[in-house]
């Protein structure tokens, strides 16, 4: 019980801290999105009615990283995985540059946050 309570809060905690950036969201699929340091980014699925309803039972979200300056040693981010709905918070996934973090969702609407203190690429798309 405790557990859920804590994410709950820090779920709470992130979204008030992200409407207060203003972050407009990219949609999923995005590829090749230059995220700055220091910048928190949000990407999530489209909730149009029609859109959803013929996605399987179980999918992937996939979220790569890579860096716009290769002589940067140090690139990672900070991405968490939560449902639109907000019923559902995973994270927080340490991903750094040339990696691809792959979480299993269901079939509701989802979205990726992600925190970076580096110039990043990212690539966040759903199979």
């Amino acid at each position: 019980m405790k557990k859920e309570q804590i994410i709950a809060i820090l779920f709470t905690l992130f979204g008030f801290y992200c409407q207060g950036q203003n972050l407009k969201p990219f949609p999923i699929p995005s590829w090749q999105v230059p995220i700055d340091s220091g910048a928190t980014a949000r990407f999530q699925e489209s909730t149009a009615t029609g859109l959803l309803e013929s996605i399987l039972e179980k999918r992937d979200v996939h979220v790569k990283l890579t860096t716009s300056n290769p002589e940067n040693t140090y690139c990672e981010a900070e991405v968490w995985i939560c449902s639109l709905d907000g019923m559902d918070a995973m994270g927080p996934y340490t991903v750094h540059c040339g990696e691809t973090l792959v979480v299993e969702i269901d079939n509701r609407p989802w979205g990726v946050y992600l925190d970076s203190e580096a110039n990043i690429i990212v690539d966040v798309w759903i199979e």
